[in-house]
């Protein structure tokens, strides 16, 4: 799958020390929010909150500037690496998961992983 579009909610202000919301529209018409950021962003945040680490937040796509050619390329990185757009997917819906999302597939995988221990447990 390739991108058809990317657009930005804010403008660019620093092409080596900012973060971006982009809107990702893909050749099929799926479309996806994600933030990027340069690694200079990090240092930004810690003085801010005066902390010797990044809070928790969203997770990032990390370039080292602000560039459409280098964005795009990011992206299309997190299209490409796994099989069907894993790693954008999973950055997409990441800021939308509630607790409950997260507990629910929590408690799934903990079953999956019951069932494969009784079965090989079956086994010996």
């Amino acid at each position: 799958m390739k991108i058809k579009k990317i657009s930005y909610l804010d403008p660019r202000v620093d092409l080596e020390n900012d973060c971006l919301d982009v809107f990702v529209t893909l050749e099929n018409d799926d479309y996806y929010l994600i933030e990027v950021t340069t690694p200079k962003f990090f240092y930004t945040l810690m003085e801010k909150f005066k902390s010797n680490f990044v809070p928790p937040s969203y997770p990032y796509i990390i370039v080292s500037k602000l560039t459409d050619d280098i964005i795009r390329a990011a992206i299309q990185e997190f299209i490409d690496t796994k099989e069907d757009s894993y790693w954008l997917k999973l950055y997409h819906m990441t800021a939308t998961l509630k607790i409950e999302d997260i507990n629910e597939i929590l408690y799934r995988k903990e079953k999956e992983n019951t069932e494969l221990e009784a079965e090989i447990e079956a086994e010996d």
